[in-house]
C-alpha cells in the first residue's frame, strides 16, 4: 500500500521537528524542507553583529538543528534558499507599506506568498501529497465535503489569524498537526520523542526578519531619509499646526508618548496622512471607529458568507475578539463593529470567525486607501 508522502516545513524548532514525529509515528512518508529566506544586509558589519547576535529568521543554529532532528527521524532533508522571493514579497511589501502610512502584516504576507505560495508549489514539485506546518490551528473534512479552518485549542498559541487567504484547493493538501495540543503538550511530545536538543531552544517571537521587539529599528536601517521619508506638520482634527513629525513610518495609530508635543491634554497618532504628510493627532475618544472597508478578502469556503449573521471579529492577531456584521458594498465589504474598535490600523488584517471557524478575512483601510 502506498504511503502518503508528506513534506514537513522544518525550522528547527520544537513545533515543526514535533510535527514531523507525529506524522512519522502515524505512518506518513516524511521529508523535511528548511527555508532559508533572510539574511539582513545591514547587518552584516561586525559592530551590528554584535549588537544582533541572533539572526531570528534562518539562522545557522536553525538550520544544524532542523537537520540534525530529521537525521534522527531518519527523514530526507533539504534546504532550499527563498532568499530573493522572501526580499520582494515580504520585506520589499513591509517597507513599501510604511511609506504608504500604512501597518502591513508581514506574517500573514509570508504565509500568502512564501509558505502556502512558494513552498506548496515546491511540495509539488518533490511528489508528495501534503504539506505540514507546525501552525496551531485545527482543520476538519465537513459532510459537503469542504475543509474548515478553526482556532487551535491553545488560544495563546493560536494562529489561525494569519491564515486567512487559504483556499479550498490548498486546505485539501495541509497538514496542522499542532491545532489539538496546547504548548506545555508539544514541549512534552519533543520529549517523549527524545528530541533533547530542543530543550534548550528558546522560542522565537515577534517579525522574524528584525531582531528588535519593535520595527522602528529595521526602519532606520532600510528607508532613507528624503527619499523614503520625509519631516512634516503635526496637525490636530481642525488642522492646527502643532509641530513637527521625523518621517510617517517611525509614528503608529493610537501612539501616545514620544509624539514631540508636550503641554495639554493628552494627544495620541489618529491618521497618517502620506498624501500630504502630515500626522495627525486628536484625543482618545477619536481612536474609536465603528466600521472600516476591506480589501483583498478571501472567504475560506470559497464562497461569500450570509450577512446577516452576527460574527467574531479580530482587528489584530492578539487582539480580542468583537461582534460585528458584514456588508456587501458594490463588489467590496465593509465590517461594522457591534462596539466601536480603537486604533484600527490600514494596512492591519482583520478576520471574522463564525463558532471558532475562520470564515475569511482581509486587509483594513480607510477611504478604499
Amino acid at each position: 500500500m502506498h504511503k502518503k508522502k508528506v513534506m514537513v516545513a522544518m525550522s528547527g524548532g520544537v513545533d515543526s521537528s514535533v510535527v514531523a514525529a507525529l506524522l512519522l509515528d502515524e505512518g506518513y512518508d516524511c521529508v523535511g524542507v528548511y527555508m532559508n529566506l533572510w539574511a539582513d544586509p545591514t547587518l552584516f558589519d561586525l559592530d551590528e553583529r554584535k549588537k544582533f547576535p541572533q539572526n531570528k529568521c534562518c539562522s545557522v543554529e536553525s538550520l544544524i538543528l532542523a537537520r540534525q532532528i530529521c537525521q534522527q527521524l531518519d527523514m530526507p532533508f533539504y534546504s532550499i534558499n527563498f532568499e530573493e522571493k522572501f526580499r520582494r514579497d515580504v520585506v520589499d511589501f513591509f517597507l513599501a507599506g510604511f511609506k504608504e502610512g500604512k501597518t502591513p502584516n508581514p506574517c500573514v504576507r509570508c504565509n500568502k506568498k512564501i509558505k502556502f505560495g512558494i513552498l506548496f508549489d515546491k511540495m509539488k514539485e518533490l511528489d508528495c501529497d501534503y504539506l505540514a506546518t507546525g501552525h496551531y490551528a485545527k482543520l476538519f473534512e465537513e459532510s459537503d465535503g469542504r475543509i474548515s479552518l478553526h482556532r487551535g485549542i491553545d488560544e495563546t498559541k493560536d494562529q489561525s489569524y494569519f491564515l486567512y487567504n487559504l483556499t479550498q484547493d490548498k486546505l485539501k493538501r495541509l497538514i496542522f498537526p499542532l491545532g489539538m495540543y496546547d504548548k506545555a503538550a508539544v514541549r512534552s511530545l519533543a520529549k517523549k520523542y527524545g528530541l533533547r536538543q530542543l530543550e534548550k531552544k528558546r522560542e522565537s517571537q515577534g517579525v522574524c526578519f528584525y531582531p528588535e521587539k519593535t520595527y522602528f529599528g529595521f526602519l532606520e536601517r532600510h528607508l532613507q531619509p528624503e527619499k523614503d521619508y520625509k519631516a512634516g506638520e503635526i496637525l490636530n482634527s481642525k488642522g492646527d499646526v502643532l509641530g513637527k513629525h521625523k518621517g510617517l513610518p517611525f509614528y503608529t495609530i493610537g501612539q501616545r508618548k514620544g509624539i514631540g508635543i508636550g503641554g495639554g491634554p493628552a494627544l495620541y497618532v489618529n491618521k497618517l496622512d502620506s498624501v500630504k504628510n502630515t500626522l495627525i493627532v486628536g484625543s482618545e475618544e477619536e481612536l474609536f471607529s465603528t466600521e472600516v472597508q476591506l480589501r483583498d478578502v478571501n472567504f475560506i469556503s470559497g464562497k461569500a458568507p450570509a450577512t446577516e449573521l452576527i460574527y467574531k471579529a479580530k482587528v489584530r492577531s492578539h487582539g480580542r475578539m468583537t461582534k460585528a456584521q458584514l456588508k456587501r458594498v458594490d463588489k467590496n465589504w465593509k465590517v461594522i463593529f457591534l462596539e466601536p474598535q480603537k486604533a484600527i490600523m490600514s494596512g492591519q488584517s482583520l478576520v471574522i470567525y463564525k463558532d471558532g471557524e475562520l470564515i475569511g478575512g482581509g486587509i483594513m483601510c480607510f477611504d478604499k486607501n
